[in-house]
């Protein structure tokens, strides 16, 4: 019997309360509503993300079934004080955990992958990833070296124009990602369907970045996502007729989203504590302790684990911060904490804000501050209800209905058993069994 071939995408920040409550929020997915909601199985209270709630690490939880503790990706960007990696982001696929690009491949599928994060390096036959460098055709140039195979890029882009990296989440990148993934399906996977049935991951990020920029539940947030439904809408058909119907799709988010109301920055205390040190500019230059971000979330390492003066000033700051009502803070975790809740495993500290304090990286300033750098952000505690993601399937095989108790490492398991290939590390498990 043969096996079908797996189209998964996602929609970054898509909450399931837009998919559920379009009429309310005043939107429309018709495509969304036609495979998913009519047709296809889902889960209405949403998928509970990993921790923390941020896209890179959700991304590759979701693309190995693993939490970010295990397949090493705790953050967007590498965690970096001084500069030193010049603003690089964790863009590569884990070396610790089988993915499921790698298990497809392996099971005989033909694998790739458009525009997913923490896909650069991701072994898989055809790949191409979400890098950028500066935003100039330089871009091009680096994404087509670490494609697979090298030269995808300048081929793919010959067809459609600029391949989007990562650095423009606009509508309009958004919809250069819905041709290179089109471009993907018809160019290099259906030529081959006859011999083998494929697997392919694509990502879309531009209700995010609207939302990011004018607010959840803004007019700019709606339209970004009724522009992604039409490409959904498009990829299904196309991937349909390429397969006669042999497909099942799977409709994912990494996690939910919510408005800002502050924002706060550690960092600002930890300096004032002579635990960092700037130069004029107020860049900084040397660090015993250091908080890095990761939206409602901070990781705090010390520089040297043994310095424990640092680690009693740290301490004494992190236990103030925990005791004021005041400070945006709703929980400090220390090391083992982190660990067992699945993320940040080299933190001395993980700070936990409430809801609406987005926590910053700034070093001069104040603390708190209504003065927003973004309307919206992720990141926020994985048991917040805002923070669920979405998880919808539908296809050969999936009978219509709906789930519950579904998590985001869930994802890689429940499609290897429906590709028949092999997961070992995963620690989700199959939601149709």
């Amino acid at each position: 019997m043969r096996r079908p071939s797996v189209l998964l995408i996602s929609v970054d920040a898509l909450k399931p309360e837009f998919v559920f409550e379009q009429e309310r929020l005043g939107i429309r997915l018709p495509n969304i509503t036609r495979y998913f909601l009519e047709n296809g199985l889902t889960a209405r209270a949403g998928s509970k993300s990993v921790f923390p709630t941020f896209t890179y690490p959700c991304h590759q939880s979701m693309i190995t079934g693993t939490n970010p503790a295990v397949h090493g990706i705790v953050n967007n960007g590498i965690f970096d004080p001084v500069g030193e990696h010049k603003g690089a982001w964790h863009w590569f696929a884990n070396n610790k955990v089988k993915t499921l690009w790698e298990a497809a491949k392996d099971g005989g599928y033909c694998s790739a992958s458009v525009a997913f994060p923490t896909s650069v390096a991701a072994k898989g036959d055809y790949i191409a990833p979400e890098f950028w460098w500066d935003g100039s055709k330089l871009d091009s140039r680096l994404i087509d070296a670490v494609a697979k195979p090298q030269g995808l890029i300048e081929e793919m882009e010959k067809d459609i124009g600029t391949y989007a990296g990562g650095l423009d989440l606009s509508d309009e990148g958004d919809a250069q990602r819905g041709k290179a993934a089109m471009w993907m399906l018809r160019q290099k996977l259906a030529p081959q369907i006859a011999e083998k049935p494929f697997f392919m991951s694509a990502y879309f990020a531009s209700f995010d970045e609207s939302a990011h920029q004018n607010g959840v539940y803004s007019k700019q947030a709606a339209e970004s996502l009724e522009k992604i439904d039409r490409m959904l809408g498009e990829l299904i058909q196309e991937a349909e007729r390429i397969t006669g119907g042999d497909l099942v799709v799977c409709v994912v988010s990494d996690h939910g989203t919510l408005d800002n109301t502050h924002n706060i920055s550690p960092n600002i205390l930890l300096k004032k504590a002579g635990l960092i040190q700037t130069d004029e500019n107020g860049n900084v230059i040397s660090w015993r302790a250091f908080s890095q971000r990761a939206g409602g979330t901070a990781e705090i390492r010390l520089a040297d684990p043994k310095d424990f003066e640092a680690a009693a000033i740290l301490k004494d700051i992190v236990e103030r911060l925990k005791a004021d009502p005041e400070s945006g803070i709703m929980e400090v975790m220390d090391s083992e904490g982190a660990k067992k809740r699945g993320g940040f495993p080299e933190a001395a500290y993980v700070l936990i804000s409430d809801k609406g304090y987005e926590i910053r990286d700034d070093v001069d300033g104040e603390y708190c501050r209504t003065r927003l750098t973004q309307k919206a952000q992720h990141g926020y505690n994985e048991e917040f209800p805002e923070m669920r993601a979405s998880f919808m399937l539908t296809g050969k095989g999936i009978v219509p209905g709906s789930l519950e108790q579904v998590c985001l490492i869930d994802v890689a398991p429940t499609l290897a058993d429906i590709m028949g290939v092999e997961l070992p590390e995963a620690e989700g498990r199959n939601v149709l069994k």
